[in-house]
């Protein structure tokens, strides 16, 4: 083998490690490190508390206590679609958290939970969905507007008042005209 050849050989192999390290170190990290276990009803009726519970446990099986979950809705209003966090749990000495949750809507409700396992600094997630059903508008407002302080009697009251009041002036304006016809005499001779 010539020198040339050599030294190809050499920088081809050594533009192979420099690039699967670049490729090691650039990568993000998937670990797993933690076993997260969710259970959610098959389907659930709008305006039923349905608890999500999740269980997080370390790869070698201990609980993982002083987690903070966080829950998220995928959810549609006005046009715009997002999610919206519904609340937030802390995991206890067994490694659970439940959130109690009470659907609004009938449809697919997926969710996504974020957590910060104890002890690292990234943050996690798991997704689950089930189905509610029921079509049921969980408040009804009564028809009409509603005043505090404002009943039938007091807009009797201010209509009463403000009806004399115009009476009054129209009274007034025939005195006031009757008035100065008596006030003006006929020229003549």
């Amino acid at each position: 083998m010539n020198d040339l050849t050599r030294r190809a050989r050499l920088a081809a192999v050594g533009l192979l490690v420099v690039g699967a390290l670049t490729v090691a170190l650039a990568s993000p990290a998937h670990a797993v490190h933690v076993e997260v276990r969710t259970t959610v009803p098959h389907e659930a009726r709008v305006g039923d508390s349905v608890r999500i519970p999740l269980d997080m446990r370390a790869a070698d099986g201990a609980a993982l206590s002083g987690s903070t979950v966080i829950f998220y809705l995928r959810a549609s209003f006005a046009g715009v679609t997002g999610e919206a966090e519904i609340g937030r749990a802390v995991t206890d000495e067994t490694g659970d958290a439940t959130l109690a949750y009470r659907p609004r809507l009938a449809g697919k409700h997926e969710l996504r939970m974020e957590y910060v396992a104890t002890g690292d600094s990234e943050v996690e997630e798991v997704s689950t969905a089930f189905d509610v059903s029921g079509g049921e508008q969980l408040h009804r407002a009564p028809p009409g507007m509603e005043v505090p302080g404002l009943n039938v009697g007091l807009l009797m009251a201010v209509l009463a008042s403000v009806w004399s009041i115009l009476f009054g002036v129209a009274l007034l304006l025939v005195r006031i005209a009757r008035a100065g016809a008596e006030v003006r005499a006929p020229e003549g001779p």
